[in-house]
């Protein structure tokens, strides 16, 4: 007699499917039928999908097929609004005490086998976390598309810088020839709008360059690490100190700044940050530039304050747009997309920025980067 070969293990939706099979028909229609939203789990640690009723699946908006045999928060996940806005805790929480105790809640019924043995879980939807689902799919619907325009603009920006660049050099490099060349046809003021030329040539190099250092901070993966803030700021004052010997200012960095951030990210913020105030304290014989922190409401918030030519506070949300400048750029050099790359990498550290100032008086960065650790 041949040997009879096993049959091989089903997999975890098939044994799902395989349990609502064996339903009884008029039991499965009534189930269905009901004008409930109830969903059957199975009491395993993975709480695995059994059973929909038609109401659960059209309020989540999901299709029968791709819901039975999942796991339930594979299929419906929780989100952290949710565990917040209940007082009982989490819906995992609740369905593991239920699993634990044996005893039903509001929402989760277990149901036995003849032998004691917990069957199934009935769970039943009610209208917050329904909301919060809903709420959940809408924002990440929301992030898909942010997520792709994202992708589009850099798109963009990565394409239009190239094809610039090299035009914008050549014009540069034919200025600079011509105005190196002797001959008559060169008088004072065909020299000056030659000179005007290659600095504006300079300036849309310069933006090009901020561009795409913006489109590079968007796209950087975050890599958190305990960031000496101290150390990386007093390099960058080094740096700026270094480009202008001659420059006669106070700066005083406070020790032991600390956080938990990506250090290559915090240099850029930090650069850009600590560059403006170096700028804008220029005209200032007794400038100063103070580099600290302390702490609000348990997060470490830092901040670079200068005394130098400061900005009316009623242009303060333009501060950190792109391109956008408080100042004429005549009196002092930039393309207004420092602070934006600033404002970005704050941001997705989970932080905030903002600033403070008075006309003449000066101005402070202030800055969070989330991520707080003990």
């Amino acid at each position: 007699m041949p040997e009879e070969i096993p049959a091989p293990p089903r997999r975890p939706a098939e044994r799902a499917l395989a349990a609502v099979q064996a339903m009884p028909p008029d039991f499965e229609l009534l189930f269905r039928s009901a004008p409930t939203l109830l969903i059957v789990l199975e009491p395993g640690p993975e709480l695995r999908i059994l059973a929909a009723s038609d109401a659960y699946l059209r309020a989540t908006r999901c299709a029968r097929e791709a819901a039975i045999g999942r796991p339930f928060f594979e299929a419906f996940p929780e989100s952290e609004e949710g565990r917040r806005s209940t007082g009982a805790g989490s819906l995992r929480a609740a369905l593991d005490r239920v699993l634990a105790t044996g005893k039903p809640d509001a929402l989760n019924t277990p149901v036995f086998s003849p032998d004691g043995r917990t069957r199934y879980i009935i769970h039943r939807m009610d209208a917050m976390e329904l909301e919060l689902l809903r709420s959940v799919r809408e924002r990440d619907a929301a992030l898909a598309r942010l997520r792709v325009a994202n992708e589009e603009l850099d798109a963009f920006v990565q394409c239009t810088s190239r094809e610039l660049r090299e035009p914008i050099h050549e014009i540069g490099t034919s200025c600079r020839l011509f105005g190196e060349a002797r001959g008559p046809f060169l008088d004072g003021e065909t020299r000056r709008l030659l000179s005007r030329i290659g600095a504006n040539v300079n300036r849309m190099e310069s933006i090009i360059d901020g561009l795409l250092g913006l489109s590079r901070v968007a796209r950087a993966h975050i890599a958190r690490r305990r960031v000496d803030v101290t150390a990386v700021a007093r390099r960058v004052v080094a740096g700026l100190a270094a480009r202008e010997p001659g420059r006669a200012i106070e700066i005083q960095v406070a020790d032991g700044l600390e956080a938990w951030a990506d250090e290559n990210l915090v240099r850029i913020v930090l650069e850009n940050v600590i560059g403006n105030a170096w700028k804008y304290t220029r005209r200032r014989p007794d400038a100063r530039i103070g580099i600290g922190a302390r702490r609000v409401a348990g997060q470490t918030v830092f901040h670079v304050r200068d005394n130098g030519v400061g900005f009316d506070m009623a242009h303060a949300d333009r501060l950190f747009a792109p391109f956008v400048r408080l100042h004429d750029a005549n009196d002092f050099e930039g393309h207004g997309i420092g602070l934006t790359s600033a404002k970005r990498i704050v941001e997705r550290h989970g932080g905030e920025i903002w600033a403070e100032a008075q006309v003449g008086e000066g101005a402070t960065i202030h800055f969070t980067l989330g991520g707080e650790r003990d």
